[in-house]
């Protein structure tokens, strides 16, 4: 299997015993099976029409990245398997990968018959093998697949966006192409299977947003101390001890076990005026700067059992009163896209919500605003069909979950967890200034001189 960098590689809770320290949940295994039969036969628009549905997962990869086939097998099994192929027909599921993945999908194939009334057909690749035949044979049984009505040859739906990687996808991909078939794009299928989840999904959404709620606390306190000390350190340290902290919940008081735990994404720390926050946007080996009218960016993303969470502050050094609009501003959009994020709603109303306010609040700032307020989180961490901006008419159902994110340009607020506060009192702070008391014969005319204290950058809440 996968390492938890694509992926939650480690054994989780239900793991076998023996040499194989994996373990399906073959409960959560036909629950989802049937699940995702009965949206494909129930919504054959969103799949492309396809009478076949072909995931190829690359190989592994020392990059965090989220890729639509890996999240498949990971809501399915919950284990990334990586180089491998998986074919779904009306009959049959097949599967193509060496001899230790095929084991593990082994202990399925009772329930997947149980569950939708299909056989798990498995095809072992040799290490010596390029699976040519074996594809071959794969294919044989795709073309002999009943076809849609208006359909000449077979529909192939696979997920367009994912370049094949690895000579054995790569080799698939080329069979596929000279195949007598028509290639479909099941993307939208798989994004709105995603979409709703689960209660137990909902819970290791919640377990992994605590996570990242206490961590950020414990950081926020971390800065505290370095800004009230004048201390020198780096944006890249203060990477590393956030991610340990993450990796390792104990460390913050939570009973969570580390082999469940992973990050998002590198914890995030920026000053200085160089912002970039996008996930994966590198913390550098400059200093934390926290000079008067400075930003401090940190955004940490916390999962677990494979599912995301995403908290993010912008902090303000003794702000000048455009950046204290512009934050007061983007609280009230943020509570506006949010009020809207209801069954039955559309997505897009989520993002006019906010435009309204900037629009009536400080509409000098509109052509700042980003242009979408959040996606939906999951698995993936941001799950495409769920882009909350002024286009997406999508309407929401009960059990989705956002990561709302909005901002003007450089100075951007992201929704996280409540635990962490946001309010101004609590990420903006300032220098005090305090009178010094006059000495006697030896004060100015005026007897009082305004000096900048030592630095007092605590916020009012503790939080």
């Amino acid at each position: 299997m996968a390492d938890n960098r694509n992926g939650n590689g480690k054994p989780t809770k239900g793991a076998g015993a023996g040499n194989n320290p994996y373990a399906i949940d073959l409960n959560v295994f036909s629950q989802r099976l049937k699940a995702l039969y009965s949206h494909w036969n129930e919504h054959p628009e969103l799949w492309d029409s396809c009478e076949v549905i072909a995931i190829a997962t690359p190989p592994q990869s020392d990059e965090i990245r989220y890729l639509k086939s890996s999240a498949l097998q990971m809501w399915m099994v919950g284990y990334d398997v990586p180089d491998t192929i998986m074919v779904f027909m009306k009959k049959h599921i097949h599967f193509l990968g060496s001899q230790k993945k095929v084991s593990f999908f082994q202990g399925v194939k009772k329930a997947a018959k149980e569950a939708v009334g299909v056989d798990l057909v498995t095809h072992v690749k040799a290490k010596s093998d390029d699976g040519s035949a074996l594809m071959d044979a794969v294919l044989g049984v795709i073309r002999a697949q009943p076809r849609a009505d208006g359909h000449d040859t077979v529909v192939v739906g696979r997920i367009a966006r994912e370049e094949p990687e690895g000579n054995l996808l790569k080799l698939w991909f080329e069979k596929l192409k000279i195949a007598t078939v028509q290639l479909g794009d099941v993307t939208n299928g798989l994004s709105d299977l995603f979409a709703v989840k689960e209660k137990e999904e909902l819970g290791d959404i919640k377990k992994a947003a605590y996570l990242s709620s206490v961590v950020m606390q414990k950081m926020v306190t971390k800065l505290e101390n370095v800004i009230d000390d004048e201390k020198k350190v780096t944006h890249s340290s203060l990477m590393d001890e956030t991610e340990k902290l993450i990796l390792e919940p104990s460390k913050v008081g939570l009973k969570l076990n580390p082999q469940n735990v992973d990050i998002c994404y590198p914890p995030i720390f920026q000053s200085g005026g160089k912002f970039d926050l996008r996930p994966g946007a590198a913390s550098n080996d400059e200093c934390l700067y926290y000079d008067r009218a400075s930003v401090i960016i940190c955004a940490i993303g916390s999962r677990y059992h494979n599912y995301c969470s995403n908290a993010a502050r912008t902090f303000l050094i003794d702000a000048n009163s455009i950046q204290s609009k512009a934050y007061d501003v983007l609280l009230k959009a943020h509570a506006a896209t949010i009020s809207e994020l209801k069954p039955e709603s559309k997505a897009s109303a989520a993002y006019l919500a906010a435009l309204s306010v900037v629009e009536k609040d400080a509409p000098e700032l509109l052509p700042n605003l980003t242009k979408s307020t959040g996606t939906g989180i999951g698995i993936e961490f941001r799950e495409s069909g769920l882009n909350l901006n002024g286009k997406n008419d999508r309407v929401l159902k009960a059990g989705m979950v956002f990561n709302v994110s909005l901002g003007f340009h450089n100075l951007q607020s992201e929704v996280l967890t409540a635990k962490v506060s946001k309010a101004v009192k609590d990420v903006a702070y300032s220098f005090n200034e305090v009178e010094e008391k006059p000495v006697k014969g030896n004060g100015p005319a005026n007897g009082t001189e305004a000096l900048i204290s030592k630095t007092n950058l605590r916020s009012d809440n503790s939080e």
